[in-house]
């Protein structure tokens, strides 16, 4: 039997409900560091709709056989939404399900309880630069249970270590505005490079350095996993642009501090490309210098989105099972040939006939490099 997926609805916090047996669409996504999403549609006539008229949480289940079923560490969501027609005879309803991890936004962050705000804001590693991620989501997270919020919601690391127990090395200030959700402190943790995440159980956050476990080299590996065209991969549509391409970039930050940064060795086809770009926090050269050269960096080459659509037919490497987001894994390139390309965002759909299909988004270590420049950029602005 081939790969498929199928729902199963789960009591809030709680214990299983049953299987979903007739969804007429699903599409489900797990991006890279980021919050997973489901989407499915289901009839109100259908065998088991009385268990998704309340609120419930859905688990996506994979299997390769048939017989054994495996959800996933961040295969778990929540039935926030619906949406349907009250005089369609089919009563078919169109659900949209976050994942668990969007609780987070349930949460918001208070005053310290003996440290002053700073015109609004909770100050972390001020005036000494010191604070980590790891740190400030351990206390965020602390405080909002011990005000009775995020129930049942765990996490695998602590504020001195990792969920790989590896201390957390990087320190810095950040100032961040009293009232706002503590999954906006996390994703923005993780814009700045400071933290990897990812749901490791259904209601489980781990998180790590940034760069470390969920960033695994599968070409290393004494069994790499190759995508083949014609086996695991169906089509290989890519869409390239110059639109970001530049060869001068003029950075302007604050107190009037302002720098010009070029690339004399970028061969643009009509002559010299400017650009101007404002970021809030800089105010010397290096870190101007820093902000320039990331935009050089984007400006130098065509930009390529990778799309590959996967096929299950006679596929050897899946999904899930064998390579998840963040996953250096080898896929058709340029003219089909093998390229090392890293998993940014796996998709995943399956029809009301039982056909699952599915695609890659996928990187290659030019862009590695530019969201670490990126990521770099993004921590000068957060820091108070």
């Amino acid at each position: 039997m081939p790969f498929d997926l199928r729902l199963v609805a789960y009591a809030p916090n709680g214990a299983r409900l049953g299987i979903l047996p007739h969804p007429t669409s699903l599409q489900v996504s797990w991006p890279l560091n980021d919050v997973p999403a489901l989407k499915f549609t289901y009839s109100a006539h259908a065998v088991g709709a009385q268990l998704i008229a309340q609120p419930c949480e859905i688990g996506v289940q994979w299997s390769a056989d048939g017989t054994t079923w495996t959800e996933n560490g961040d295969g778990r969501f929540l039935l926030l939404r619906r949406e349907g027609d009250q005089l369609d005879p089919s009563g078919v309803w169109r659900f949209d399900c976050p994942s668990y991890l969007w609780v987070l936004k349930k949460a918001v962050t208070y005053a310290h309880a003996s440290i002053a705000p700073v015109n609004g804001q909770r100050m972390y590693g001020s005036p000494t630069p010191n604070a980590t991620a790891g740190f400030i989501m351990n206390s965020l997270l602390t405080e909002a249970q011990a005000r009775g919020a995020l129930f049942n919601f765990g996490w695998t690391f602590t504020g001195t270590t990792d969920s790989a127990t590896t201390t957390w090395s990087q320190t810095f200030g950040l100032g961040i505005p009293l009232g706002t959700d503590v999954l906006s402190v996390l994703l923005t943790l993780v814009d700045a490079g400071l933290i990897d995440i990812r749901m490791t159980g259904p209601r489980t956050l781990s998180a790590w350095r940034p760069g470390t476990a969920i960033f695994r080299n599968l070409t290393t590996v004494p069994a790499p996993v190759e995508l083949a065209a014609g086996r695991d991969i169906r089509a290989a549509p890519d869409v390239g642009t110059l639109e970001d391409m530049a060869s001068a970039v003029y950075v302007v930050g604050d107190a009037s501090f302002r720098i010009e940064r070029t690339n004399i060795g970028t061969p643009l086809p009509w002559g010299r490309w400017e650009v101007g770009v404002r970021q809030v926090g800089v105010t010397e050269t290096s870190a101007a210098a820093l902000v320039g050269d990331s935009l050089l960096v984007r400006g130098a080459v065509e930009r390529t989105q990778r799309t590959r659509e996967l096929s299950f037919t006679a596929a050897r490497w899946l999904p899930l099972r064998d390579y998840l987001p963040g996953d250096l894994i080898y896929a058709p390139g340029e003219a089909g040939q093998r390229k090392a390309m890293r998993v940014r965002q796996i998709t995943l759909t399956r029809t009301d006939r039982g056909v699952v299909g599915g695609n890659l988004v996928l990187d290659d270590r030019l862009a590695d490099l530019e969201l670490l420049v990126r990521r770099r950029v993004a921590l000068l602005a957060r820091r108070p």
